[in-house]
């Protein structure tokens, strides 16, 4: 096995090592199903339109929210060596920044929760022995009911292709920290391993877990799995 896979396998055996020690601290958990949609369309190699849709678990309530989005990223400069997943061609630029809006709609036991979201990312992205390393920063500007609130969230994602028989698989691990103006702390802790399933060229099936710890919502530990199919077009 090459250097560059042990590492690959060593990383993502530390992230399930971690979620499995915070589950096994708490085994009330919250478990949840949240699937979706994301759509991309190229108007040309530096600028991309993104849409996206489904649910997510959200602090505020114990039930998830259905989101819908809309924004535009802008690729500053290509990788040296590009990534070898054709269907986001985001992954293969050093420096890409996004801006979007996001709108969000829950409710609990007759209460109804709704949030305006403007989210500003930065993703910078290095690939080493074909691994390929993430480190995105997102600002979030949250209207939440109409009430105020900033969020930071800063997420470090490995992942990497390999190729069985004539299919590229590209499995992936995650880690992300948010901090929260309203508590003035870092409260929630994602952990997430999945990977995603080319279908054709364009398209491609993204299947996850998630583990999160939250410090500060109702309840403390969700499981999360998830499935979203992601469609990539050119103009």
């Amino acid at each position: 096995m090459e250097n560059a896979q042990i590492k690959y396998l060593l990383s993502v055996l530390f992230f399930t090592l971690v979620s499995l020690n915070i589950y096994s601290q708490q085994p009330n958990t919250v478990n949840e199903f949240d699937p979706g949609i994301v759509v991309g369309l190229e108007l040309s190699p530096r600028v991309r339109l993104d849409f996206a849709s489904g649910r997510e678990k959200v602090d505020e309530f114990n039930s998830s929210k259905w989101k819908v989005s809309g924004g535009v990223s802008f690729r500053m400069k290509p990788l040296w060596r590009p990534f070898t997943d054709d269907s986001d061609s985001d992954k293969s630029h050093l420096l890409v920044l996004g801006i979007a809006y996001e709108y969000g709609r829950a409710s609990e036991d007759g209460v109804k929760f709704n949030e305006h979201k403007i989210m500003l990312d930065g993703t910078g992205r290095l690939i080493t022995n074909k691994i390929l390393m993430s480190d995105r920063n997102r600002f979030e500007f949250r209207w939440i009911d109409g009430k105020y609130n900033f969020r930071y969230r800063n997420r470090f994602m490995l992942e990497r292709t390999f190729k069985v028989k004539k299919i590229r698989l590209t499995p992936y691990a995650s880690a992300e920290a948010f901090w929260d103006v309203k508590y003035t702390k870092w409260n929630q802790f994602k952990f997430t391993g999945g990977a995603v399933f080319p279908i054709n060229r364009r398209t491609s099936l993204d299947v996850y877990y998630e583990r999160i710890h939250c410090v500060t919502c109702t309840d403390q530990h969700y499981n999360i799995s998830g499935v979203a199919l992601n469609l990539f077009f050119k103009k």
